[in-house]
């Protein structure tokens, strides 16, 4: 942490902006950071900017066990407020652990929890971990980004240079980052307190993952109800944004919460490219639908009429860098949109939804271990020489995936392998709000890959689900990118920003 604080001293840049809705746990105490909660129990010590909500975690008779990071719904589909949360269980129950770990594992947002009993601690995250999580084994420190974990100068890492990613582009991978002495957390791994070492909690060995294609239509109706719920409960409690786009996976976030979208703050759009333009005509015709002016966010403009010049996107590249851990920044036009955003307390989005497509998938649905590397998308030196370099490492991770689960192998390296690298890890640098992904609980992720993934990469689960959310047959961006009508619709739409 005083790296992160050295850091934005000598930029004259104020911490506590740069490092917004961070987090540090450790067992040193923190240095003081004006405005930020300092807190401790048992030995450690938790500080964090106020924007990242807290909440004391307790046991069932009300002893203190530790905190609660972020922002959580539980397995009913109501938020989890500011006050303590109690678990279902005593810390003098013999079963503790395990009632513990499955109260964790129903949550679903984006969250950390920290349990510190005397007879052991443990640090669980979210499905995905859309809150990010690294850690210090040597210090014992566990922070949202590298440099809140370190005390020291950055230490190059010369199993995946970071000069190469910020570069050339790619992920970090296999849980490191651009310090070799700090790690990254796993989706479904809870992080031992006392040994900083990585524990499998999530599938259980008898949990299973195929359903017949018959099921498509009912497990798309589950998916729409459950989604619909947690994101109307994030809706209700929260001041929130949604953004559409001319994809299925917004579409399907929005219509599945139809029932509540009204609440939002907005739904908008953003424009960076030709592509995003078409994307902003179709989300207009979809906010319309659901009874909204879009709000138009247009970077290029934003660009072009000096509201951003060079000066404010080097900060906000530095700061980027700061944030991520040195993780490639996007566009400019991409960094500028995010930047301009409006200001809510939580952006919804229709990440993960992914799965209802069987991206990760080969078009063979065999598996390969070069396919397999090469969705990591792993940066540092050429992509070509990933299957001989991280080979060996993705199939002794290969060999922790419960039997069952690995029918769906492909989708488990999409939550444990390449999501903690780049989802929360990288939208945490957009400070303006928490990016949150309703459908971040295990039971809808259960659902998506439990179709096969023939069925899933062919449409059907897809329009299974827009057909019982009754979204409107609009097209798509893939659909319509070709029409030469739409250069003159879109100039139009955005004539009125001008």
């Amino acid at each position: 942490m005083l790296t992160a604080i050295h850091n934005c001293v000598a930029a004259n840049q104020a911490f506590t902006d740069v490092f917004m809705r961070q987090y540090r746990l450790s067992r040193d105490e923190p240095p003081d950071v004006e405005g930020w909660t300092k807190d401790s129990l048992n030995g450690w010590w938790l500080t964090h900017c106020p924007k990242l909500a807290c909440r004391p975690l307790k046991d069932s008779k009300g002893k203190a066990l530790g905190w609660l990071l972020g922002i959580a719904v539980d397995g009913a589909e109501r938020v989890i407020g500011s006050k303590p949360h109690k678990l279902k269980s005593a810390l003098a129950d013999a079963d503790f652990w395990d009632k513990a770990e499955q109260h964790i594992a129903d949550l679903s947002g984006s969250y950390a929890a920290i349990l510190l009993s005397p007879a052991g601690a443990r640090m669980y995250f979210d499905p995905v971990m859309n809150l990010p999580a690294v850690f210090h084994a040597k210090t014992r420190v566990v922070g949202s980004s590298p440099l809140m974990t370190l005390s020291r100068p950055l230490r190059r890492n010369y199993r995946i240079n970071h000069d190469r990613i910020i570069t050339e582009g790619g992920n970090y991978g296999m849980g490191l980052t651009c310090d070799p002495e700090v790690m990254r957390g796993m989706s479904n791994h809870y992080l031992d307190l006392d040994t900083f070492t990585l524990h499998r909690h999530w599938p259980q060995p008898d949990d299973t993952f195929t359903l017949p294609d018959s099921a498509v239509d009912e497990t798309a109706a589950f998916i729409v109800d459950r989604l619909g719920k947690i994101t109307g409960a994030l809706l209700k409690s929260y001041e929130c944004a949604v953004p559409l786009s001319g994809g299925a996976d917004s579409r399907t976030l929005a219509y599945s919460a139809k029932a509540h979208i009204k609440k939002a703050k907005l739904l908008y759009a953003h424009r960076t490219n030709k592509m995003t333009g078409i994307d902003c005509y179709i989300a207009d015709q979809l906010a319309r639908d659901l009874g909204f002016d879009l709000h138009l966010v247009d970077a290029r403009l934003a660009m072009r009429a000096g509201n951003i010049n060079k000066a404010d996107l080097d900060r906000l590249r530095w700061a980027f860098f700061q944030k991520t851990g040195y993780m490639r920044p996007p566009l400019d036009q991409e960094l500028v949109a995010k930047h301009i955003t409006p200001r809510v307390e939580l952006v919804l989005r229709g990440n993960i939804l992914d799965m209802t497509r069987a991206n990760q998938w080969p078009p063979s649905l065999d598996f390969s271990l070069p396919h397999a590397v090469s969705k990591l998308r792993i940066g540092g030196r050429p992509m070509e020489q990933n299957t001989f370099y991280w080979g060996a490492e993705y199939c002794n991770w290969l060999e922790t995936v419960p039997q069952p689960a690995k029918e769906r192998l492909y989708e488990f390296a999409f939550l444990e392998l390449l999501l903690p690298q780049t989802l929360g890890a990288r939208l945490l640098a957009h400070g303006h709000a928490t990016y949150l992904n309703p459908c971040n609980d295990r039971q809808l992720i259960k659902a998506c890959m439990s179709i096969s993934p023939r069925a899933r990469s062919s449409g059907q689960l897809n329009a299974a689900l827009h057909r019982i959310a009754k979204a409107p047959e609009i097209g798509f961006t893939s659909d319509m990118k070709n029409d030469p009508s739409l250069g003159r619709k879109i100039k139009e739409m955005f004539a009125t920003l001008a």
